[in-house]
């Protein structure tokens, strides 16, 4: 099974709601499902089919204010599935075709490739968030000297070991000044239930949903070899102790528990890294907030929404969007 797919929103109580005569839920499921299909991180295989398989059923059964809606918020989303579009035309609503943002593409990798250009935060935030989903641009913008370790966090699973260390002291530089407290001890525990279960759809969205990441959070890690060292960042920083991160490699997938050397990479990283880091390096990767879950609410861990009463609280923290230290500059 896909991470895309183990991590997506269950949506089957309201698909079957949908087929009850007396209540039409058709219009939000559509909805609900576009919004989701935009905040996914990667489009990859599973999200694409997955969005087109309900999206297109749907289109040709809902009301046109809701087709007017859902065609406004995929106007100039480059992924939309042909037959997503082709549905939405033939109810007479059209969406932006890709080409326009394929032409925006080839310039940004044109600024990327120029070694003489000199990157602008606001053109620099552009190419990193394209290059999450694009190896090659993620490729040049690494092998730019001019662009600091820190403000390529968001691309570290794409560098090779040595970058990887000189991004992640930078990022370690800055996450180690705020509060960092631990993870509720109940999630490590079900962490490690479901891996010795050897249950993938569980544990991904357990640890998906204690961090707070969005569903298809495994999926931006576009090269399949690196998801495990993302999931190793996340069992970090759900403040796993090492001999249950250990039990986790061993146990949750066998190609990788019969690699000695795979297991003793994922082992030496996640040792290496400090749960600050790797907490920011998530929030960096995904380009969202990550976000611990104690009980049913989510705990920020720094930023202005959190409690800061009592010290307790004020220790909980909140936590925003890590922006690389060049982009918070200026705009």
């Amino acid at each position: 099974m896909s991470s895309s797919v183990a991590g997506a929103p269950d949506l089957s109580g309201l698909i079957e709601l949908s087929r009850d005569p007396a209540l039409d839920l058709k219009p939000v499921i559509l909805r609900v499902q576009t919004d989701l299909f935009l905040t996914a991180p990667v489009h990859d295989r599973a999200i694409l089919q997955a969005f087109e398989s309900l999206a297109a059923g749907l289109i040709p059964t809902v009301d046109e204010e809701t087709l007017r809606i859902v065609a406004d918020k995929l106007d100039g989303c480059p992924d939309v599935p042909a037959g997503v579009r082709d549905a939405l035309e033939a109810r007479g609503f059209l969406v932006a075709p890709p080409r326009e943002a394929g032409s925006e593409a080839e310039a940004d990798r044109a600024l990327a490739e120029n070694p003489g250009a000199l990157i602008g935060t606001r053109a620099l935030e552009r190419l990193l968030s394209r290059a999450r989903t694009d190896a090659a641009l993620a490729r040049t913008l690494l092998g730019r000297p001019d662009i600091p370790p820190a403000d390529l966090a968001p691309l570290w699973l794409f560098a090779e070991p040595e970058q990887r260390r000189a991004i992640t002291e930078a990022v370690e530089a800055t996450a180690a000044l705020r509060p960092c407290p631990p993870a509720p001890r109940t999630l490590a525990t079900s962490l490690v239930e479901h891996s010795h279960a050897r249950d993938l759809q569980a544990f991904v969205t357990a640890l998906g949903n204690g961090l707070g990441l969005p569903p298809n959070y495994l999926g931006a890690a576009v090269d399949p070899a690196a998801r495990y060292d993302l999931l190793t960042l996340a069992l970090r920083a759900a403040d796993l102790r090492e001999g249950e991160a250990v039990f986790v490699f061993l146990t949750l997938n066998d190609t990788v528990a019969r690699s000695v050397d795979r297991v003793f990479s994922l082992v030496t990283l996640f040792r290496e890294t400090s749960r600050a880091a790797a907490r920011d390096l998530l929030c960096a990767i995904l380009g969202v907030p990550v976000m611990e879950r104690a009980g049913r609410e989510h705990q920020p861990l720094h930023g202005p929404e959190a409690k800061r009463g009592a010290p307790a609280a004020a220790e909980r923290g909140g936590f925003r969007t890590m922006l690389p230290t060049r982009l918070r500059r200026t705009s």
